[in-house]
């Protein structure tokens, strides 16, 4: 992607885009032989769905980052999801809490 295209996507332009790069990540992932690895497509594709699910609400999701102050908004039931990939890929080492915010 040029730094020209970078400006001109949409939002909506963007969100297809990831949707197509987690489907193309899952058929190469499936050829590892690995199971853990294989679910990091849960990962992305959650994401992709969260991305979806704001910017129905109009929260611009593509600049939404741990060095921003504004959050992205997550169900708990996505939380729980996001922990069940992630206990199954790290063993239970890492495990996503909810983080409040001031606001």
């Amino acid at each position: 992607m040029t730094q020209t295209d970078k400006h001109t996507l949409t939002a909506q332009e963007t969100l297809k885009r990831m949707w197509l790069v987690a489907d193309e990540f899952y058929k190469g992932a499936a050829h590892t032989n690995c199971h853990a690895f294989i679910e990091f497509t849960g990962l992305l594709r959650e994401y992709c769905k969260v991305c979806e699910e704001n910017l129905a609400r109009g929260i611009d999701f593509r600049e939404l980052n741990g060095h921003r102050s504004q959050r992205m908004e997550l169900q708990p039931h996505e939380i729980d999801y996001f922990n069940e990939k992630l206990n199954c890929i790290f063993q239970g080492l890492l495990v996503v809490k909810g983080v409040k915010t001031d606001g």
